[in-house]
């Protein structure tokens, strides 16, 4: 893969390595070495390369029911002409051939002294997908050249934010007030700051840690270094201008902290934007919905449905005709696809709350509760575990766990969710197992250097426990549609090899449409910490779609499985 890094010019115009966008996405050592394994050195790189960058590609589905693609596209097409700010550079493209594919890398247009040619950037474009009649793609820029901005001999003034909030931005999101770290002295409001982001890297007790403290304040070159000034020089996303000063950023909780004007990826934000008329998805999750292939009058189950953008899709295709049964453990995530399914206004999908690995009734089938959930199941542990012997992310995983049973409890107070007891067996004819993973194909992603050997492990056991129930839910004759957004094997064809050696009634289907490439075929000699597993078989790889983040199609990573049930 042909990488061409952007820097800032000097105002000699010589290039200086002080701000760009060069990450390299950061792994724990035993699962680099796995994934390395799985996929080839070459490939690996390329696939850690493109999960840095945003999609270029916003993938939004119509819903059908309420507009037609083409009217949809004229107000997303007069939506974006009118809102849009012309602030940033544009940058032209060369289509550059690497080992993964083809990739758009930006071409300089320099005036005199070596510094960027300034033009006016062209609006964003919009075109309805050759093969989804009912997907508009709406196409951005990046990277794009931006320069910080600032007058000659001056100091930059700088935002450093933390990695999540990085990745929003990168996407097309402001700078929130609780995504800032630190940042310059005498920042004010106003002012034109450089953003960069701090990435976790290893600390003196062999965990993670960024360095930096909410509050810092960046004085010196000194402070800098001391810091890891080298590391953010490399994470460069842009300029923006600050919505407050620096003593009112550290003193609010919540607003618009930074709002950017010049992004290294410029993607066109949809928040609010023609509400239950387009939903913003990524296109192999639609693709998902399209090889279950649901049918009017049918009986559908969606086992971890929140938020709820599969769910409606499925609703979409059945013309709101038939019954869409729709699970997740959290009763909060209930309600957010209650509120996605009435904001379409599709009224043949139920939720309910209940956990999916325990959700086959072989009793009393379907009973239904509307009371709320009661307060015990919301209260903490008795013995809770002790954290002098946990790492910081668990440490932090069992906070955030804690925070949402708390949350949970506060709107089971107000809001009653229909809860259900458990599903009775064969009573779909169609699932979709869109199951809970390691999210190692997102992007964009500046840190994956949480997961370890052992949770990829963990991850796989919980998804074979799901199927285990998908498969007692369906029909003889019907479908089962089993989906990740990782790039893990284990839980991609490891989860197809379990399940297709475990249910003799199970087979794997072709599918429509196909726009991935095929799965991995082996899997025996690559050890993975715990055992060696096997993955597909010669001639099931085209059976399954593995979207790769490194393919020319510039998609999330992602794969998809289609089982027949006897």
């Amino acid at each position: 893969m042909v990488r061409k890094e952007i820097s800032k010019m000097d105002g000699e115009g010589k290039e200086s390595s002080a701000y760009g966008y060069r990450p390299k996405l950061v792994w724990e050592t035993g699962v680099h070495k796995y994934l390395s394994q799985a996929y080839g050195s070459v490939q690996f790189d390329a696939i850690c390369e493109a999960l840095t960058r945003p999609c270029i590609d916003s993938t939004l589905r119509v819903n059908t029911l309420q507009a037609s693609t083409q009217e949809v596209m004229e107000q997303l097409c007069k939506h974006l002409g009118a809102d849009r700010q012309c602030s940033s550079s544009s940058p032209k493209f060369d289509v550059v051939d690497g080992a993964e594919g083809s990739v758009h890398l930006p071409v300089s247009d320099s005036g005199e002294g070596g510094c960027p040619k300034p033009e006016k950037a062209p609006g964003f474009s919009c075109s309805e997908h050759s093969l989804l009649k009912d997907v508009i793609m709406v196409r951005g820029r990046g990277p794009c050249e931006v320069d910080c901005g600032v007058e000659p001999d001056k100091p930059v003034k700088e935002v450093v934010v933390s990695r999540k909030c990085a990745e929003a931005v990168l996407r097309g999101a402001n700078v929130f007030v609780p995504g800032v770290l630190a940042c310059s002295l005498h920042v004010e409001k106003g002012d034109t700051v450089a953003v960069t982001v701090a990435v976790e890297r290893p600390d003196e007790n062999g965990g993670w840690s960024v360095g930096i403290t909410r509050g810092t304040t960046l004085e010196s070159e000194h402070a800098l270094s001391q810091m890891g000034a080298s590391s953010r020089s490399d994470h460069f996303i842009g300029v923006g201008r600050m919505s407050m000063s620096r003593t009112a950023l550290f003193r609010e909780s919540k607003g618009v902290a930074v709002e950017m004007s010049r992004r290294i990826f410029d993607l066109p934000p949809f928040h609010s934007v023609l509400a239950g008329r387009i939903f913003l998805q990524n296109l192999p999750s639609i693709v998902a919905v399209r090889v279950l292939d649901p049918k009017s009058g049918e009986r559908i189950l969606d086992m971890c449905a929140a938020p709820g953008g599969k769910t409606t899709a499925i609703g979409i295709l059945m013309k709101n005709q038939g019954e869409i049964v729709a699970l997740d453990r959290s009763h909060n995530k209930v309600l957010d696809i209650k509120r996605l399914a009435d904001e379409m206004k599709l009224t043949c999908i139920q939720a309910y709350k209940l956990d999916a690995t325990k959700c086959v009734d072989k009793e009393l089938g379907m009973v239904m509760s509307a009371d709320a959930p009661s307060q015990s199941e919301y209260t903490s542990s008795s013995n809770p575990v002790s954290t002098s012997s946990l790492s910081l992310y668990e440490v932090k995983a069992a906070a955030r766990k804690e925070a949402r049973k708390m949350k949970n409890r506060l709107a089971s107070e107000s809001v009653a969710t229909q809860r259900i007891k458990g599903l009775q067996r064969q009573s779909f004819d169609r699932v979709l197992l869109d199951a809970p993973c390691s999210a190692l194909g997102l992007r964009p992603r500046l840190f994956a250097g949480e997961e370890t050997l052992e949770s990829l492990r963990q991850h796989s056991c919980y998804q074979r426990k799901l199927f285990d129930q998908a498969v007692q839910l369906v029909r003889p004759g019907g479908i089962l549609v089993y989906s990740t957004c990782t790039m893990n094997p284990g839980e991609n064809e490891g989860v197809v090899r379990y399940a297709l050696d475990t249910y003799d009634d199970l087979s794997l289907l072709p599918q429509e449409p196909r726009i991935g490439g095929p799965g991995l075929v082996g899997g025996r000699d690559v050890f993975d910490g715990m055992s060696c597993k096997e993955w597909l078989r010669e001639g099931e790889e085209h059976l399954v779609q593995r979207f790769s983040p490194s393919e020319s199609y510039d998609t999330i990573g992602f794969f998809i499985a289609k089982f027949a049930v006897a």
